[in-house]
Formats: structure tokens, sequence, C-alpha cells
């Protein structure tokens, strides 16, 4: 039986689609983001990337026990867990569930650069008008997806740092604090203090598809064959019941009849869209970071789609 089994890739990657529709499988159960439990000993870390030796026994112990939890309270045999953050975490995650499986979910990095981009333009939109209405709905989003309440608590507190802090009169949450005083969004990369500042946003989003994959790369050389899986979300959109199928083996579960009857249905055409959204411009200025990898995982095959131009780091 696999117990753990979780969800790496960057964020807009097509991640949360996934873990929405393995979660309707009778016996999975998928954990959205629950940083929570995993950060919970690495509030001041200075970003979101975590090694095995940082696995101790009390972390161990406190992961361990709110995973088997969370299994035993939805009653599922696989607890999956869909975050972003934990492409970066990965020998962290190995030194405590020695035998989980990894699900990587890839997308042509030109695309989910354009939907992080969006991301951080939403929240900055947010910032400068002040529509704390807007911003109370995206965490009332967040705490909907946490099926149980004790999680819902968990998260607000995790946020808070501690109740007394709520009676402060400068109240500073941890989403705040995690980007040093910014309105931030997605995995904090090692060293993303020292470029954050001097490159655009654009640029920025471009750097975090990158380094996720990066890290996936360097981690799965240290995982079984049997235990990792890519899938690519563009194969995903054109053949679900093919990929399911495949994604249901690795897991050891069956394929339940008129599972794809329950799926909500899926954005078929939602690739390629970088080629209409972008300028030569911000084309010139994501190539250079986005081009090693597109290379890399085929979607690329040459750097005619963008004009040659200097790296930023």
């Amino acid at each position: 039986m696999i117990k753990n089994a979780f969800i790496v890739g960057s964020g807009r990657s097509g991640t949360t689609l996934l873990g929405d529709i393995l979660d309707l499988h009778p016996s999975i159960c998928c954990w959205y983001e629950p940083y929570f439990i995993l950060d919970r000993y690495f509030r001041s870390a200075p970003n979101d990337c975590r090694v095995a030796k940082e696995a101790n026994d009390n972390v161990k112990r406190h992961i361990k026990k709110a995973f088997d939890h969370y299994r035993h309270r939805r009653k599922c045999q696989t607890v999956v867990d869909k975050s972003p953050r934990n492409s970066l975490k990965i020998p962290f995650l190995l030194e405590i569930f020695p035998k989980a499986k990894f699900i990587h979910m890839v997308r042509d990095g030109r695309d989910v650069t354009l939907s992080i981009y969006k991301e951080w333009q939403k929240r900055q939109e947010i910032l400068q008008n002040r529509n704390f209405f807007q911003a109370l709905q995206r965490i009332r989003k967040f705490l909907a997806r946490q099926p149980l309440l004790e999680h819902k608590f968990a998260a607000i507190m995790f946020e808070m740092g501690d109740f007394k802090n709520l009676f402060r009169r400068n109240l500073v949450f941890q989403r705040y604090k995690r980007w040093e005083g910014r309105i931030g969004w997605g995995p904090r990369f090692e060293g993303w203090q020292t470029v954050i500042d001097r490159v655009s946003t654009l640029e920025f989003s471009a750097l975090q598809w990158a380094k996720c994959l990066e890290a996936i790369v360097t981690a799965r050389i240290k995982i079984e064959s049997d235990r990792f899986l890519e899938i690519r979300y563009e194969d995903f959109l054109k053949q679900p019941k093919k990929i399911l199928k495949g994604i249901f083996e690795f897991l050891a579960v069956p394929f339940p009849s008129g599972f794809m009857d329950l799926m909500p249905p899926l954005k078929v055409s939602n690739y390629d869209k970088w080629r209409h959204a972008f300028s030569a411009q911000q084309k010139e200025r994501m190539g250079p970071i986005l081009q090693p990898l597109l290379l890399q995982f085929g979607y690329a095959k040459g750097s005619s789609w963008y004009q040659k131009a200097d790296s930023i780091l």
C-alpha cells in the first residue's frame, strides 16, 4: 500500500488540477498545501528549501503524525500532498517518508511564467488598491480547501504566529514575513533575496519555474525509477484517461468504473498562450532564464522563440 505521495512541480503547472482529480478517487485523499504542518519548525527559514538533515526526530514525529491523522480522518489509503513548495524540499521529504512516491507535473515554462506573472500582478493590485474584500476572498478560498476544521484553525494560527499576536497593535502575518515585507507568491528558492529587487516581476516569475524544475531534476537522481512518475500537463489535457490510468497504476490503486464522469471539464486548449501574451522585449528578458530547461524537457528546439539577451544571473 502506498501511504504517501507528493505532486511536485512549479506553481501554475496544473498541480492543483491533478490534486483535485485524484481526490475524487475513493482510495486517495489530496491534501492541499499543508505548509502549516511541513513548515511548523521552519517559520523563520530564509527560503523554502529543506535538506534531509533538517528532518530531526521532532520534525519527523510531528509530520508523520499529522499525515497519519489526515489519512485516518479522510478514511483513505493514500495521502497525496499537492504543494509546489515541495519541489524545493524533496530530500527532506524522503528522509521523513523513505517509501513515498512522487508525481512531477511539468508544463511549458513559458505558459507557467505567464500564469505566475498574473498571480503576482493580482497580489500587487490588491495591495495598491487596498482591496481587503478581495484579499479576504482569497483567504476564504484557501481555507475552504482544508476539509478538516482543525486544519483551518492551524493554518490561521500559523499565519498569526501564536494566539497572542491577534491582540497586538501591529499584527504582521507570516505570509508578509515570508517575503521580508513584500507581498509575494509562490516558492522561495535559495538566493531569491539577491534578485527579487533587481529584476522585473516577469523575470522573477520565470526564475520560480526554473528553480523548481532544477531542484526536481537534481533530487530525482536519488529516487528509484518506480517511485517517480513524470507527466506533462499538455498530455494530460489531451489524453486524461490514459494519463490517469498510468497514475493509478503508479499509486497501486484500481481505475474506478465511471471515474471519468466525475471529472471537472478540462481546458483542452490551455497551452501555448504565451505566444500571443508576451511582447518581443518580454521574451528577450525571460528567454535566457527558461531556455536551458525548455531544451532539456523538449519544449523548445532552438532559441528562435526569443531574441538573444544576456542572462540576469
